[in-house]
């Protein structure tokens, strides 16, 4: 990339006015490698800003308090929802059960929200997956592009 080029691109893409005119000074002695270097970075960091982990981050959390909530998100939010629908089926069936001395005698409209109740148990399950799999698929992203800033800081 020659001069008129990187001018160009710093007068553009730089908002700071004190870094601008120390990339310009670098231009003027003829280090463009370490100005090209420090544009990159100043691209991947704005590109970084759209990261789920970078928005945590700048609302006060910290990385270890992110990390902490996505493991509950991934494990500890769905195994509650699981445990809760099953246990309010299970005294629901119970409750049936004893309410009506045995299955023959209970009424239609019973077994339709037994069902429900069951229906909603498998929701749940595939939900649970589906959280799961878009937390995992996530963390590699937020992975790649950690690396990625790690590279570009060296």
């Amino acid at each position: 990339m020659d001069d008129k080029e990187l001018i160009k691109r710093i007068m553009e893409e730089v908002k700071d006015e004190k870094l601008r005119e120390e990339l310009l000074r670098r231009v003027v002695k003829g280090e463009e490698k370490s100005v090209e270097k420090i544009l990159k970075r100043i691209e991947h960091r704005l590109k970084a800003q759209d990261s789920l982990a970078k928005q945590e981050i700048m609302h006060g959390r910290t990385e270890k308090i992110a990390e902490s909530e996505w493991w509950v998100d991934l494990i500890a939010a769905p195994l509650s929802y699981f445990v809760h629908t099953l246990i309010i089926t299970g005294v629901f069936l119970f409750a049936t059960y004893k309410g009506f001395e045995g299955f023959a005698r209970i009424p239609k409209i019973t077994l339709f929200l037994l069902g429900i109740s069951w229906l909603l148990l498998i929701v749940i399950i595939i939900y649970a997956f589906i959280q799961a799999y878009f937390l995992l698929k996530g963390k590699k992203e937020y992975e790649r592009r950690k690396k990625e800033e790690e590279e570009l800081e060296k």
